[in-house]
């Protein structure tokens, strides 16, 4: 855990068509190392393609696949998710890279049920990076998808002697996360079904440090996807929750809060399990992975129909998670330094909206790195959400 990791936002800067986009963009990742040499190594590939329907979709998916095939020796986790990249840009990548590798770390790139996946190992412990993770089943309904995904993230975590509560960050992304449809003659909204699901798979484990920072956020096309970031140390490091003191937990949410019904048979709805943000001390490293965030206080949405508002509020609350003061509430003992981002990115629910949102966060957040996606978000009068890093240095 020696570690020195950075994301990083590539985009095209040349084509018209995808297959032109593609490989732009494939040019722009920097050159593999085998963990045997100095240099950036990749560890994880988070794709983000414009498709048109779910079959220009599996098509971008398979052409991905055979880039990242051809270009790596071993390949790293990655995913491929349907949210289109602002500026009408048919693909964007965001990566994650471990640069100024130490000497008793190593890196070993396996697969699970043909996922790729990354580990990172030291005398410090493990670090897991997952994603991809989807059904393989075709045909399946929604509700058997998100427990087929949770019973293939289950599967990597049981190989590599994790559980679910060693997870530290964790992407839920939905296709059409706020539709509704019937379910044995009663209404079960698509976040719902992800909600209960990822309970009863939670439920497996005794989350002493918290449950994960997380994302719940829609897609156009693809089902469930998930992606994780989990770490099992060998000594006692700090993971500490991080609590909003203006923003109820969401695993404390009231029923009537919770859209339409439980999927399953004999309990009711299932609370998003998630922590608003989760700090953690490795070696020096002080990071807080910030959760998806909203214009949300306490359980209501504030600034319905005005993106402006929401936009302000949701800064002010992700402000608010950082703040010293908070850090100091939620237990964190050492916060010493200057509180810096590291990355961001920015859902955006109407593309018409982008442009104002754009203007708040580069005027908030200058010379951060940033990436804007177009993406339902899992209220129906939520406009905008952000998440990301920041690390006390």
């Amino acid at each position: 855990m020696k570690n020195n990791n950075r994301r990083v936002f590539i985009k095209p800067d040349e084509g018209v068509h995808f297959q032109e986009q593609l490989i732009s963009c494939f040019e722009q990742i920097p050159e593999y190392r085998n963990s045997d040499h100095a240099g950036s190594i990749v560890l994880h590939c988070s794709f983000f393609v414009n498709a048109k329907n779910n079959k220009d979709f599996i098509g971008m998916r398979s052409e991905i696949s055979a880039c990242m095939d051809g270009k790596f020796e071993s390949v790293p986790t990655y995913s491929v998710i349907a949210q289109p990249p602002a500026d009408n840009l048919l693909i964007s990548i965001e990566i994650t890279l471990l640069e100024n590798k130490s000497e008793d770390l190593s890196i070993e790139f396996k697969r699970l049920h043909e996922i790729p996946y990354t580990i990172i190992e030291s005398s410090q412990g493990k670090e897991v990076y997952a994603g991809g993770i989807s059904a393989k089943t075709p045909g399946l309904s929604l509700s058997m998808q998100v427990e087929e995904s949770y019973k293939l993230m289950k599967d990597i975590l049981d190989a590599e002697s994790l559980s679910f509560s060693d997870i530290v960050r964790q992407w839920n992304y939905v296709e059409n996360i706020v539709h509704i449809n019937q379910s044995d003659n009663k209404p079960v909204q698509n976040y719902q079904l992800l909600n209960d699901t990822r309970s009863v798979y939670y439920s497996q484990s005794d989350f002493k440090n918290g449950y994960p920072a997380a994302t719940g956020i829609g897609m156009n096309y693809g089902g469930i996807l998930l992606e994780f970031y989990a770490i099992k140390p060998t000594k006692s490091i700090d993971i500490i929750p991080v609590k909003n003191p203006k923003q109820t937990d969401a695993y404390n949410y009231p029923q009537e809060v919770l859209i339409g019904n439980s999927s399953r048979e004999k309990t009711g709805k299932n609370t998003p399990k998630f922590e608003r943000a989760k700090y953690i001390s490795l070696n020096g490293h002080k990071l807080i992975f910030i959760s998806g965030t909203a214009s949300i206080l306490h359980e209501k949405t504030i600034g319905v129909n005005d993106v402006t508002k929401q936009t302000m509020v949701t800064i002010d609350n992700i402000s608010e998670l950082v703040a010293e003061k908070n850090l100091k509430h939620s237990g964190v003992r050492d916060i010493s330094g200057t509180m810096n981002y590291t990355f961001l990115r920015i859902y955006v629910k109407d593309a018409s909206d982008l442009a104002s949102v754009k203007d708040i966060c580069d005027r908030k957040f200058k010379d951060i790195p940033k990436s804007y996606l177009i993406a339902d978000i899992c209220r129906d009068d939520l406009l905008v959400e952000i998440e990301g890093v920041a690390e006390l240095v």
